[in-house]
């Protein structure tokens, strides 16, 4: 049987595998979330919004800046809602369904729908 072991206070100590797999879990567990968020996540370059950190000429700054204030206000309160909360406030799709009483996969169905509408606008 392999030994396993953890980390405390910067010194390994050997554990039995029940604990060693439940100290490692909830990292295991984040793990996997981070990376079903990754693969799942659409990039805001996909429905042309600058990306942090690039400074764009004032001008088309500006212009997207009251592009996507226009956008947003052709959103109902609750798409609003919605958006600011996931993309803005960076709450996770589990988190803002749990603060507004529905399931994550409606809130999945809701996001794709108004990131779709977001697309038309700026596509149009």
């Amino acid at each position: 049987m392999e030994k396993r072991y953890i980390t405390i206070d910067g010194q390994p100590v050997e554990v039995s595998e029940d604990v060693y797999r439940a100290f490692k879990r909830p990292a295991w567990t984040e793990r996997k979330r981070r990376q079903v968020r990754k693969d799942y996540e659409v990039s805001l370059e996909a429905y042309g919004v600058e990306a942090a950190g690039e400074t764009p000429p004032f001008e088309d700054s500006l212009i997207g800046s009251l592009m996507l204030e226009q956008a947003l206000v052709s959103l109902t309160d609750d798409e609003r809602d919605l958006i600011g909360a996931l993309f803005f406030d960076g709450l996770t799709e589990r988190e803002y369904a749990a603060k507004i009483g529905i399931a994550q996969k409606n809130v999945n169905a809701r996001k794709q729908r108004v990131l779709g509408k977001l697309k038309i606008f700026f596509a149009g």
